[in-house]
């Protein structure tokens, strides 16, 4: 009889990832097997049965890449994901700066990604950008990236894809202390702090971190003091409680184009997030009840000033109906927007409601094969309702081959600020953009120390939001289709014991949507241990990229080599020396916004039991 294995996969809330047995270890980094990707429930499945595209970024991956931003640790080891950058830290709130793509979607104003902490969306109320500079890798313990749209599960935005980061908490008894410093290049300095403690069924972790840099130009300096906040309550065998909650406060500068520098050009941010989730878990069901609050307050020099909001809940539930079966029901809600003015305009005041409630059905069958099917509805209070389907089926041909193919729809609701506040060209008729993504991939695991994905995919999309006319009779109109098409890959082998090097390369046809999206990205790393020492090497290359769409403003093509020297001194202390750009290259990520040269750090990470 086969044994009874339980798939349920990426679903709302708590995306996290478990891994199973590890081979191989040493003091800074784990190699496992194939991952297993799980669900608040707990229960997984190895990622080969996933349909969906996912990629995993573990916090020592994190560490060991030497970004000290999380998001460019992110998007080197994640293919057909981009980051812009505009400094050594620090993206601000302004597009261009900090616009996140997958797979060619992201855009401006930066809303066809969905980033979210612990489940839980993260986007401007008004504005509806993600703000990259409130995700710290100090809080992650990891990333989870789905690439495609997963609008069937998380909603509006995730029409490109989703990045999810998970938080840290108490995981051991007793106390914990930990605390790091970094000082390099542009005076640029981050020091966290925190301490951790779990007694039975209570644990608590609180953390603080703070991060500056005088920046490589003129007015370009970034400065932010960030607070973590993780508690739970065990209250049986059945129900967990929960509660998280970060501050984030900055000040960042726009230095603006190289050939039109800008003076004293400043914004000031201030961000917070908090949850309270309830998870339960029994013999046949399981599920979540997590509720949210996320506020914003936004000044800019000149005098523009925001207050945004997004308050809501999410809840889901799987039933195990059989053997073979998993079938998941769900709703949330979301209460989003705010209000804006600056010296001479006052935008008002405006909200928007979506509540969306969804199923899906997986099902195992012929031994090797696991297929799911799913849709949700929408009724948003501006843009009336409508239907989100995704369906997907894997086979496991044998122990080291395994094919996908998948088909889902993604959508993203336009901005408060498009259809009332971007003047002149707002406009209160704009419709949701939507796409259709179709994917095949291949999982390959070659032997213990050898293995690759591969996939392609194509997606087409209607709806898309430009701005047309001549100044000023400007508007933003639903007069856009795209159709994107591209090759994802993603490898590792392990020749030694002490040596993996990790690679992945994508190939992105974005048609018109050239902004922010590079044609080709590669990229390949080495972590090699010896005893107490740990070298990390890391290359990417992007070529093809420009700074707006159709094909205007082309940006050199670059190559970036970082490297990562780690030493662990004594059992709790490690000290390492990384650099970024070390060949010195010239490039840029967004036009006439030049990147630093070389910059050279050094640290010390410490955490005591």
């Amino acid at each position: 009889m086969r044994k009874r294995i339980h798939y349920l996969p990426l679903f709302l809330l708590s995306l996290t990832t478990t891994f199973s047995q590890p081979q191989k270890t040493d003091s800074t980094k784990v190699y496992y097997e194939e991952p297993v990707v799980v669900t608040g429930t707990r229960e997984g499945l190895s990622r080969k049965y996933v349909p969906a595209s996912v990629t995993v970024v573990s916090s020592s991956e994190l560490q060991s890449s030497g970004q000290l931003s999380l998001l460019d640790a992110v998007s080197e080891q994640v293919p057909d994901l981009f980051v812009s950058r505009r400094g050594v830290i620090g993206y601000g709130i302004d597009n261009p700066a900090g616009t996140i793509s997958i797979r060619g979607l992201g855009g401006s104003p930066d809303t066809k990604v969905l980033v979210m902490i612990d489940g839980v969306p993260q986007f401007m109320g008004l504005y509806g950008h993600p703000l990259p500079d409130s995700y710290l890798s100090q809080d992650a313990t990891r990333v989870e990236i789905i690439r495609g749209p997963a609008s069937m599960l998380y909603g509006t935005n995730a029409m490109g894809g989703v990045i999810n980061v998970i938080t840290k908490k108490q995981e051991e008894e007793g106390w914990d202390y930990y605390g790091g410093t970094t000082n390099g290049s542009y005076n640029t300095q981050e020091y966290s702090l925190g301490t951790g403690y779990k007694d039975g069924r209570y644990n608590i972790l609180v953390s603080g971190e703070h991060d500056q840099t005088d920046g490589h130009r003129p007015y370009s300096s970034f400065n932010t003091n960030d607070g973590y906040l993780n508690a739970g309550d065990k209250l049986n065998e059945n129900l967990d409680l929960h509660l998280t909650g970060a501050v984030n406060k900055f000040r960042t500068y726009d230095p603006g184009p190289a050939s039109a520098p800008l003076i004293n050009t400043w914004y000031d941010v201030l961000r917070s997030t908090s949850s309270l989730s309830l998870d339960d878990k029994f013999a046949e069901t399981d599920g979540s009840l997590k509720l949210f609050y996320n506020y914003g307050h936004h000044l800019i020099a000149g005098g523009f000033h925001s207050d945004d909001r997004n308050l809501g809940g999410v809840a889901y539930q799987n039933f195990r109906t059989s053997e073979s079966d998993v079938v998941t029901v769900g709703a949330d809600l979301q209460h989003y927007g705010g209000s804006a003015v600056d010296a001479a305009t006052d935008y008002g005041r405006y909200y928007i409601d979506e509540t969306g409630v969804y199923a899906m059905v997986e099902h195992f069958f012929l031994e090797h094969f696991m297929a799911d099917a799913g849709a949700r509805f929408v009724h948003n209070s501006v843009f009336g309702n409508q239907i989100v389907p995704s369906a997907g089926i894997s086979w496991a041909a044998n122990s080291q081959t395994t094919l996908k193919a998948s088909v889902a729809k993604g959508y993203r609701n336009p901005s408060i600020g498009e259809l009332y506040m971007f003047l002149p060209v707002e406009n209160a008729n704009l419709k949701p953009e939507d796409m259709w993504n179709y994917e095949i991939g291949l999982i390959e695991t070659v032997s213990d120390q050898l293995g690759f994905d591969l996939t392609g995919f194509t997606a087409n999309g209607t709806n898309l939001i430009l701005v047309e006319g001549v100044y000023p009779n400007i508007q933003f109109t639903n007069s856009g289709t795209f159709r994107h098409k591209g090759i994802e890959f993603a490898g590792h082998y392990r020749p030694l014991t002490s040596l993996r090097i990790d690679a992945n390369y994508s190939y992105v046809e974005p048609g018109e949507q050239t902004y922010t999206t590079p044609k080709h990205k590669a990229y390949i790393g080495l972590n090699y241990v010896y005893e107490r020492t740990t070298v990390n090497l890391s290359m990417q290359h992007v070529a093809v990229l420009y700074g707006a769409d159709g094909s205007q403003e082309p940006l050199p093509d670059y190559s970036c080599l970082d490297a990562r020297i780690s030493y662990q001194a004594f059992d709790f202390a490690t000290i390492y020396l990384s650099g970024d750009n070390l060949l010195n290259s010239s490039y840029q990520t967004i036009f006439d916004y030049p990147m630093p040269g070389r910059t050279l750090f050094a640290g010390i990470n410490c955490a005591l039991r």
